[in-house]
This record gives C-alpha cells, structure tokens and sequence, in this order.
C-alpha cells in the first residue's frame, strides 16, 4: 500500500493542489480532510479529482478528531499530516506532534495564528513591534487610538486575508469596526476571540519575506488596493529594493521567527516601514505557512525553487528538492477586484489575457450566477493573472496588461455591500 499524506483543509489559492501534485509526483496518496466537503468550490473538486486526491469528511476543528480519521485511513502507512490553509495550521501541528509526524512546534504555530501572541513575542525583541494595544471593548479601543494618534490600523487577532482590517482616521471608524469585531462570534466557521488590536499605521510600503526553517530566502513586493482597507491587489518577486534595505527586511522577518519560535518549515513574514525613506522596519505578522495568493508560485517561476514542494518533503522527511531552472528573472501576479454588488452575468477575454507576454496562468475564481456583496477584504477578487519579466516592474506590467484583457459583466442585485 502507498504510503499516505492527510491534508487538513483546502485554500482556494491553489497551494492544496500544488502540494497534493508534488506529493503524487513522489509515489504518495493523498487526501484532503474536509469538514463539509460539501461546500468545497467546483474547481477544487475537479482540481483534485485530476490529481487523483480523495476528500474525506472529517472533523477538522480537532486534532483527536483528525488523529483518528488519518490513522482509519493510512494506518501504519501514514506518513505526514499538515495544512498549508491558514486557519487549519495549528491544529494540524497539534495532530503531527500527538502521531509523532514532522511539523513545527504547535505552540509556536498557536502563537503565530493570534495577533495577540505574534506582538506579546515581539515585545521581547526591541524595535520590533508596531506600537499597539490589545483591548477588550471600544472604550479601550477609542482610548488607544487617542494615545498613538490618528490615523491607527484596527484589526481582530485571529482572522486573515485583511478580512476587518481597517485604517481608522478618528474616533468613529474606531468605534464602528470595534463594534463590528467584539460583536462578531465566528467568520467563515472560524470562532472569533473577542479582542481588538490597535496599531499605529505604518506609513511606509510593506513586504513579505518568504522562509524556511527560520531563514529568509526571498522578498515580496505587495502592493494593496484604496484605503481604508488593505486589499493586497498585487505581489511581485522579488522586490526591487537597495541591498541595505532587502537586509533590514530579512533580518526583521528573522528576528520574527526567532522571536515566535518557529524554526521548522515554511513562514511568510510581513514586514512594513514606517516611514516613506525605509528606514525603520516593523513586523506585522508572521504566517506559519507558505505564502497565500500564489506567492510559492511567483518564487518557483523566478528561482526555481518550489516552496510549497520543501514543505511536503519535510512533512515526509524526504530530502530537500533540488531548485528546477528559474523561468525569467522575476514573476508577478494581479488581481482583479470585484464591484461592490453585483451577480456575474459574463466572462470574456480569458484567453486574450492566456495570451498575453510573459502569462503563465489566469485563473476565474468564480461562476456565472454567483451573487457577490463585498467585505473589504482579499475575498473581494474575482481573478488573478501570473506573469513573468526581466525585471520585478515588467513582470507586473506583463500581468496587469493581461488582466486589464479580462471583462466581466455584472447584474445589479438589491442590497448593501457587506463590508464595514
């Protein structure tokens, strides 16, 4: 029988398939531990169906729970268990460590999934941290706010995707987005922990840097949508930035790991400045995971280096994959945001964008019909164009070229826009 790999959970960024496809290519089984698998998007089904990936319902908020599926699945032929979906990281870990499986440290993948643990870990480190607060109800927030001055960033501790993230220029976008979080109990399944974080809004431009057992390999250039919200509407790798600036960004994102303990596997590290010079680096997050919105993608097609590949070897205990020949220079990717309302009568220009220089992947997150309200978050894209260039500028001009090519028609619906 063939050795087993459970997956817990499926992103829609494409980072289950790509992990499900390495693991095939290696002799592997694979299967995909779903709490409603029901729910799962079409493409996903199609996706994984191709790959010869099987989905199996399971309850994926418990680590007993997941124990118990992966064993009555592989038994003594289990051979990994892990998630490259944000929210199911930790318990993930947690099933790794009670079967004795690779995988990082749960608790340094607890303390990376809360807001709260990734700055309670910064404070240790001087010069890390943004200046923040954590507080419990909107008088706190509001008092915060007053402290740093305005503008602040306002955000919950546990969610992603800069789902309720939100720049606050005076006390009544503090209080509204507050009020939205503390009376909020789940998002998408996921309970909500009834905190607030208030930050001071970092003015400069922000980054990621891409991990590995603790250690930097690569930047990203991120590039977000209007304010007050933090819809990230481009990546670009790598970053085109002063050799004295992209060694202040990984040694930040660094010390973030270390701070946090997470030494084992992937990370992708957000860095921001806080001013306009980039002098002054901060760390804003710490994700235990490969990067999302295709960024192992971009790294892959610039370095040949598969990110998401590294894992699933060290989730088996394979050995590090060898680097493949980089496709160009430099990779970028675009996204396509949605209106505020609307329901999708039409696609057209798939393939004029297919065409397009330097394209090596477009991709419809959804279907004719779908009824979208928007949230004023990274749910608010309805495609992405990945493209390739000489340089990090021509990569992005490549893609957004393409993606300019695309053309949805949308319906007006009834209703507001979701988001607060």
């Amino acid at each position: 029988m063939r050795k087993t790999v459970c997956l817990v959970e499926s992103p829609r960024t494409g980072a289950g398939q790509d992990a499900a496809r390495s693991l095939a290519n290696w002799g592997y089984r694979t299967v995909i531990l779903v709490d409603r698998p029901e729910k799962l998007d079409q493409f996903l089904l199609d996706d994984y169906r191709a790959i010869g990936t099987s989905i199996v319902g399971c309850d994926t908020s418990s680590a007993a729970a997941i124990v118990e599926a992966a064993c009555g699945i592989a038994g003594d032929d289990l051979a990994g268990v892990t998630s490259v979906y944000e929210y199911f990281v930790t318990v993930a870990a947690e099933a790794a460590a009670a079967l004795n499986l690779p995988g990082p440290a749960p608790e340094a993948v607890r303390r990376c999934r809360s807001k709260a643990g990734i700055r309670s870990a910064g404070d240790l480190v001087p010069g890390l941290n943004p200046r923040y607060e954590l507080v419990h109800d909107v008088t706190g927030a509001l008092s915060a706010a007053e402290k740093m001055g305005y503008p602040v960033v306002v955000k919950p501790v546990g969610l992603t995707g800069s789902v309720f993230v939100r720049r606050c220029d005076d006390a009544t976008e503090v209080t509204r987005i507050s009020e939205h979080i503390l009376g909020t109990a789940s998002y998408l399944g996921v309970a909500m922990e009834p905190t607030v974080v208030v930050e001071e809004y970092l003015e400069g431009p922000e980054y990621s840097v891409e991990a590995f057992d603790g250690r930097g390999l690569g930047i990203t250039a991120k590039t977000s949508g209007r304010l007050p919200y933090f819809v990230e509407l481009a990546h670009q790798f790598p970053a085109t930035v002063e050799p004295g600036v992209a060694e202040l960004i990984v040694e930040t994102a660094e010390r973030g790991l270390r701070a946090v303990g997470l030494d084992w596997g992937p990370a992708h590290v957000e860095v921001k400045f806080a001013d306009r010079e980039q002098r002054i680096p901060r760390l804003i997050e710490v994700n235990p995971r490969v990067g999302g919105d295709r960024v192992p993608e971009l790294v892959r097609l610039a370095t040949g280096i598969d990110l998401t590949a590294r894992h699933m070897a060290a989730v088996v205990g394979r050995p590090e994959p060898e680097p493949a020949t980089a496709a160009a220079p430099a990779a970028a990717i675009r996204f396509v945001a949605m209106p505020d309302t609307g329901r999708l009568a039409s696609i057209d220009g798939v393939e004029d964008a297919r065409n397009g220089d330097g394209v090596t992947e477009v991709h419809i997150k959804n279907q004719i019909g779908d009824v979208y309200r928007s949230h004023g978050s990274n749910r608010d894209r309805i495609a992405h164009v990945i493209a390739t260039g000489p340089h990090a500028d021509d990569a992005l001009k490549n893609a957004t070229s393409a993606a300019d090519r695309l053309r949805f028609g949308w319906d007006p619906i009834e209703g507001a826009a979701e988001y607060v």
